[in-house]
């Protein structure tokens, strides 16, 4: 018995001495052990540096691990070297946290740092990412997956404890000198650059890198928030707080908020500023189907959780546009991107939207030359249509024309989609001077060149007021009515030029209760003495007893079948034609007066040239029979000559008048 005793208190003593002994020298034949068990547990492989004291492990009061180099690989399908590659690193657990991770639960250490740290990440197209752990996504189960299998296991627990760790959580992470990596196939994003711990009393970790998002070069700073005390990195719902300054492309970001959940699932809530030289140039990276516009700055507040982005746009300033709005942008890993919600705003300008139909914007280049091609011909980025959905609703207090002249269309509602290729614009309903524009516009890119159609119409606009900025002051308007009219039109054309070039449709208007200037409509025929008598007893309003255009258009072609003007005094029309393919006029204004004039040079007005550079000219053969006798006879008698200039007011024009009718009558009379 004593023996026994002699013999279990020297057992317990040796065991005591080879503890301590293990314990201040490190436990440095567990090295291999340990790494074995690193690598069951996270499914990968593990490398520790052999040599003495590349190990030492303290085990009384917590684990506490020292290694002077440790490497963990990425999953077997990984492109990249080792996910971590360690140099002097510090590492503090309890127990406990050993045990939960043993039975599935996510291992919590209470302390990382490491002198040098290089890290590589990687997720592919389907969800794997190389920082989740355990058998299914190593298998190649998709992140929906995994995490059904997490849940199933978690149901389960009771029965058969799950086996696969849970993530890591950090609670106080330092790191000397880190290069990261990472390659992001479901954003086509690939980054790589620097990280680091700051010092107090700032504290936190700062970052900066540089690659490419979807093609377009990118550079960034990072600042995340100080380190955590009562939480760990990895815990549900810690919060960072956090700033990042990125350009991507052309486009600059600012974000000031938190990071929530950093190393599940990642979600982001903050305020943003973000600009560039147009909203095309942050489409472009983040897969955003955006008009070329003028330069942009904007600001509101983004959120981000899985898939799914969330802006509230407070002010968005495109030129001179002042815009705001709501938007949702989910990037499902398997389907299109979707954009959804609402484009509110006080003023959008016309002008700052003309680059994304070719024109310049209004800050661009230099006014083109005196005759150069007024139709756009920039392409059309068609590819960019098949690259999202989208469904947007449209509410704008003002939409400002562009031209100082022309009232402001004022409100306009709208719904803009793009699915599998096609844009429409639908739902318009906008008012114009107390009347009301409506109609849609459709782009379908999905056949090359890209089709299109145009249904647009105006009811009951109020001409004079729509143009009143070109009207004289203290003076009757030039013309005024209400003018309700409508264009239909068809093409293909990969561009703006090459649609109108292929129009096929037509266009009418008509003018009820309208006005026009009785100086003018003399000035139009040539009549000298009306002319002037009207400029010395004041301008008065001639009533339009009927005003209608019918515009054939075909293969680009503009024919004006009616374009009358019918007044008590006298009836102006115009015939030719218009070509949209290569922009030449060739257009006669006629007028035919009903009253007599002792001094009418009675000559169709010509108007030839491009729509660049427009030429009006005098018809010279009638201008010349009326001219040339009276020039001869004024060599016989200075009042003879007044002979050939006089115009009886025989009304050749009647037949035009009769179109005229005929075109009111047909689109139902007077406008509402």
């Amino acid at each position: 018995m004593r023996r026994a005793l002699i013999w279990t208190t020297g057992v317990a003593a040796a065991l005591i001495v080879g503890v301590g002994v293990a314990e201040s020298i490190g436990w440095p034949f567990l090295a291999g052990p340990a790494a074995a068990f690193a690598a069951q547990r996270l499914e990968r492989s593990v490398e520790l540096s052999p040599g003495a004291g590349a190990f030492r492990l303290h085990l009384l009061g917590g684990i506490r691990l020292h290694l002077q180099r440790l490497v963990i690989g990425n999953p077997s399908w990984s492109q990249l070297g080792p996910m971590l590659d360690a140099q002097h690193l510090e590492l503090k657990l309890r127990w406990r946290d050993l045990w939960a991770a043993h039975d599935g639960r996510p291992l919590r250490l209470q302390a990382l740092s490491a002198d040098a740290l290089q890290l590589q990440l990687e997720r592919l197209a389907d969800g794997r990412a190389s920082w989740q752990f355990g058998k299914a996504i190593e298998a190649g189960a998709s992140s929906e997956a995994a995490s059904a299998a997490s849940s199933a296991a978690s149901a389960s627990a009771a029965t058969a404890p799950a086996r696969e760790i849970q993530g890591v959580q950090i609670a106080d992470l330092r790191i000397g000198q880190g290069r990261w990596t990472l390659a992001d196939a479901q954003m086509a994003l690939r980054l790589e650059g620097n990280v680091a711990s700051q010092p107090p009393p700032a504290g936190g970790w700062l970052a900066d890198a540089t690659g490419s998002l979807r093609q377009a070069p990118v550079t960034a700073t990072l600042r995340a928030g100080a380190a955590l005390t009562d939480q760990a990195l990895g815990d549900r719902g810690v919060q960072l707080p956090l700033t990042l300054d990125v350009q991507a492309g052309q486009a600059r970001l600012h974000f000031d908020g938190r990071l929530q959940d950093p190393m599940d699932g990642a979600k982001l809530d903050g305020s943003f500023g973000l600009s560039g030289p147009s909203l095309a140039a942050v489409g472009q990276p983040l897969r955003l189907t955006l008009p070329t516009t003028a330069a942009f700055s904007m600001q509101g507040r983004i959120q981000h959780a899985g898939t799914r982005w969330q802006a509230t746009v407070r002010q968005a300033r495109i030129g001179r546009s002042d815009l705001a709005g709501d938007f949702a942008f989910d990037t499902p890993p398997a389907a299109k991107p979707v954009l959804s919600g609402e484009l509110r705003g006080r003023a959008l300008w016309l002008q700052d939207l003309g680059p994304a139909i070719g024109t310049r914007a209004p800050d661009g280049a230099a006014t083109p030359p005196h005759g150069a091609k007024v139709l756009p011909d920039r392409p059309f980025d068609l590819p960019s249509l098949n690259a999202m959905q989208a469904e947007v609703g449209i509410a704008l207090d003002r939409l400002e024309l562009g031209h100082p002249g022309l009232e402001a269309v004022q409100p306009l509602r709208a719904h803009l989609s793009l699915k599998d290729g096609v844009l429409l614009i639908d739902r318009l309903d906008a008012r114009l001077a107390r009347g009301r524009l409506d109609g849609h516009v459709r782009l379908d890119g999905r056949s090359r060149p890209a089709s299109w159609d145009v249904d647009l119409g105006l009811r009951a606009v109020e001409l004079a007021q729509w143009i009143s900025g070109l009207q004289r002051p203290q003076q009757p308007p030039y013309v005024a009515g209400r003018l309700a009219g409508r264009v239909q039109l068809k093409g293909r054309g990969n561009s703006t030029s090459q649609l109108l070039a292929s129009a096929d449709g037509r266009a009418w208007g008509v003018l009820s209760r309208g006005r026009i200037s009785h100086l003018a409509v003399e000035l139009a025929g040539l009549d000298v003495a009306q002319a002037l008598g009207v400029a010395l007893r004041g301008d008065d309003a001639l009533r339009i007893d009927c005003g209608a255009a019918d515009l054939a258009i075909a293969n680009g072609r503009v024919q004006p079948r009616v374009l009358v003007v019918d007044t008590r005094d006298s009836t102006v029309w115009a015939e030719g034609s218009l070509s949209l393919a290569d922009e030449r006029l060739d257009l006669v204004a006629r007028v035919e007066p009903k009253d007599f004039s002792p001094l009418a040079l009675r000559s169709p007005l010509r108007v030839r040239g491009t729509l660049g550079a427009p030429k009006v000219s005098v018809d010279k053969a009638p201008l010349a029979r009326r001219l040339v006798p009276a020039a001869l006879l004024g060599m016989l008698n200075p009042l003879a000559a007044l002979l050939p200039l006089m115009d009886a007011g025989d009304d050749d024009g009647e037949p035009a008048a009769a179109a005229c009718r005929q075109v009111l009558a047909k689109r139902g009379g007077a406008a509402p």
